[in-house]
């Protein structure tokens, strides 16, 4: 054989030899095992970064922290009892037919009135046929106008009326003639329908720590995830601060509108400044933001209102914001004091300085006989200051508000006199004690105009004396901001009746003789509630636990230029939190301030499956996962709530019965929760221990329970409803890992 032979064969002995040690080497690279703490791999690879593969170390100690931007979606929240509409108020009512006949019948008895369809023009009464849907008016569906052109006189259309709602067949059908032209109501849906439009980003963190030896390990991750907040402020105007009285002997919104127009601070320039600032807040007494409630009682919502000056009987002065019971405020039905009914009181007047400031006009106006002496001015001066004055005393028994008022009135007056006065003495002094004619015409006309104002102004003031001799005297003033509720049936009795009797016996049934007084249910008024403003807040934050075991396939061989795929299943349990809390405040309408804060704990846990896969490509990796858990939620729901802070039952513009009410509730449910994440992740090594990444998550979690959706709109104690829903959460992420 030849030498060459002997060599080749030699160099094939050889190689045979060494070839299961390569292949064994290749398989145990990067396990634990003897091959990769053994220094005789004769033919290990240098470790070069020639293609940008830094060398690496798949086995020890790993940790990692990202960074989290995750919005979650919120349901659609309706403010108000979901789906529930209401009939709007009912501003003016139709009379009943009784009313509207004797109505007409009055009318019918004028000398200028010659027929029926005559009279029923000049009263403006209509009369229709309506489908009363039961005893309802205000769900009434008016079908046609009943034809009044055959009938000559009001008996007769009473008749015809009379037997058309008595006929059988009409009362089966639901038909009714009665008196027609009364606005019909809309239907009030709840104003916000979707309270939580947006879905907010915000900002959490992601901590996970661990061990792998390359084929299997353990992890454990932290989830302090962000919390998402969502909501809004609503009503008319900017969505300014509340603008409450409760700093100021008037509790209450203001009942204006607030503009940058407004002296805030009171230093004399409307130039919106102080505490308020330049806000623009709605508040004339209706509101603007319609909330349903659940009611307990169908007539919950019904109490006497004062919209009306009774003596006009048309035309809203303000809204049921401008309650005047236990915090009034100026606007008022005047109420009248029949001065003659009652004994004890003294009216306050001017009069007799009325009467003088005349008589010197006489004397002072041309032609008089002689011109006017300085001395018997003098004594016409004297009663009017007399008479100012002691009215002045008076108005000092008052309190600090009429005071005021009538101070004004009071300083006006003494003003005027002293005016004339000084021209007088002008005028005396240059004509020897004598006044010529005519030359204080603007003098005595300022005065007789000052002297009749405050005379109109003492108008409410009385004297009232007590029984006995030597009684006390006490100024009171019978203008003081008496409410009237509205007469709604038109019977002349606004809210009750008041029964009269002889009490003394005199044969005469006067005013004051009142032995009892009957509510006039009649006058019941059903209100709306429409809040000024409304502010909604929702808070979602989401966080965890896992601990899991890791077992790693890898399909990687060096002789690919550093690229290779792994595969890791992991398997481990889970804890998720997901705490939702929902909040709503409203302010005005004829509750007052209402809140509600419900707030759900979802505890979740069960066992998670996931499957990682990583391309490997030098320094960079893709990685994308997916993780599972079949959880068990128990849920903790707790609430707490206060309907009304201004419901002050019976009261004018009040609800009859509706009163503050607070509440605090609680509930427990159990619900199976699937929890599916999805992770998508680039990184990108910087050294042979550290790398950055980036990438998006998004998780889903099933039969959610959230205080939006579990709060539940009844009056006067809101409640938790069992409502379940879906979470849906997904961000990117931006975070680093290191490796050892």
């Amino acid at each position: 054989m030849s030498a060459s032979r002997i060599c080749l064969l030699a160099a094939t002995a050889l190689g045979g030899v060494l070839t299961p040690t390569a292949s064994c080497w290749a398989q145990a690279y990067g396990a634990a095992g003897i091959v990769e703490h053994n220094d005789l791999r004769w033919f290990e690879p240098v470790e070069l970064d020639i293609d940008g593969q830094m060398p690496r170390r798949d086995a020890g100690y790993f940790a990692s922290m990202d960074k989290l931007y995750w919005a979650t979606i919120n349901p659609k929240v309706e403010i108000g009892h979901e789906g529930l509409t209401v009939d709007s108020e009912r501003i003016y009512r139709a009379p009943s037919n009784p009313l509207a006949l004797l109505a007409l019948q009055q009318v019918e008895a004028l000398d200028f009135i010659d027929n029926l369809q005559e009279n029923l023009e000049y009263s403006g009464i209509q009369f229709v046929i309506a489908n009363t849907k039961g005893t309802d008016s205000l769900s009434d569906d008016v079908t046609m106008t009943f034809n009044t052109a055959p009938f000559a006189t009001v008996a007769q259309l009473e008749t015809a009326i009379s037997d058309f709602n008595n006929l059988q067949a009409n009362i089966d059908a639901n038909l009714q003639v009665r008196v027609g032209g009364e606005p019909t109501p809309y239907q009030v849906r709840n104003g916000i329908r979707d309270a939580l439009p947006d879905a907010g980003f915000a900002w959490g963190e992601r901590y996970a720590f661990g061990y792998s030896d390359g084929e299997r390990g353990w992890m454990v991750e932290i989830l302090d995830g962000p919390e998402s907040t969502a909501g809004g402020t609503w009503g008319a105007g900017e969505a300014g601060p509340y603008t409450s009285q409760s700093g100021t002997d008037v509790y209450g919104p203001d009942p204006y509108f607030l503009s940058d127009l407004q002296d805030d601070n009171g230093d004399g320039i409307g130039d919106g400044d102080g505490e308020l600032g330049a806000v623009d807040l709605f508040a004339l007494g209706f509101g603007s933001v319609a909330v349903n409630f659940n009611l307990p009682t169908p007539d919950f919502l019904d109490g006497y209102r004062d919209y009306f000056d009774n003596s006009a009987g048309v035309g809203t002065t303000t809204g049921p914001i401008m309650y005047v019971g236990n915090y009034g405020t100026v606007e008022s039905d005047l109420s009248v004091v029949d001065i003659g009914n009652n004994p004890g009181a003294t009216r306050v007047e001017i009069d007799d300085a009325i009467i003088a400031i005349q008589d010197y006009d006489d004397e002072a106006s041309d032609p008089p006989t002689v011109d006017p002496n300085e001395t018997a001015l003098d004594s016409l001066l004297a009663i009017m200051l007399n008479e100012v004055n002691s009215a002045g005393t008076i108005i000092g028994g008052l309190d600090e508000e009429d005071q005021v008022t009538l101070g004004i009135f009071f300083g006006n007056a003494l003003n005027s006199i002293a005016a004339l006065q000084a021209a007088q003495n002008v005028l005396a002094a240059a004509n020897a004690g004598m006044v010529p004619p005519n030359q204080l015409d603007g003098q005595i006309a300022a005065v007789n105009n000052a002297l009749v104002a405050f005379n109109a102004a003492l108008a409410g003031i009385v004297l009232e004396v007590e029984d006995g001799a030597g009684g006390n005297n006490q100024n009171v003033n019978v203008n003081e901001q008496v409410r009237q509720p509205d007469d709604l049936d038109g019977n002349g009795q606004a809210g009750v009746f008041r029964v009269l009797a002889d009490i003394d016996g005199d044969g005469v049934i006067e005013p004051g003789e009142i032995i009892g007084i009957i509510n006039n249910f009649g006058d019941l008024h059903t209100f709306n509630v429409f809040f000024d403003q409304v502010t909604v807040r929702n808070r979602t934050e989401i966080d965890g636990v896992e601990l899991m075991r890791m077992h790693e396939l890898s399909t990687r061989h060096k002789m690919q230029q550093g690229r290779w795929d792994d595969l890791r299943l992991t398997y481990g349990v889970r804890f998720l939190s997901v705490r939702d809390e929902f909040y709503f405040r409203g302010l005005g309408s004829i509750l007052g301030r209402t809140t509600v804060e419900t707030d759900l704990q979802n505890q979740i846990v069960g066992p998670q499956v996931g499957l990682k896969w990583t391309r490997r490509d030098g320094p960079w990796n893709f990685v994308l996962e997916g993780r599972g858990m079949m959880g068990y939620n128990i849920v903790d729901a707790d609430q707490y709530g206060i309907f009304g802070e201004e419901a002050i039952p019976g009261a004018l513009n009040r609800s009859a019965v509706a009163r503050t009410t607070t509440s605090v509730d609680g509930d427990r449910f159990d619900e199976f929760s699937p929890v599916a994440e999805l992770r998508a992740q680039l990184q990108y090594r910087i050294a042979e221990s550290i790398s950055l990444q980036a990438g998006y998550t998004a998780k889903y979690v099933g039969n959610i329970h959230r205080g939006s959706t579990a709060t539940a709109w009844n009056a006067p104690d809101f409640g938790i409803y069992d409502r379940k829903g879906d979470l849906f959460t997904n961000g990117l992420t931006f975070g680093v890992e290191l490796r050892h």
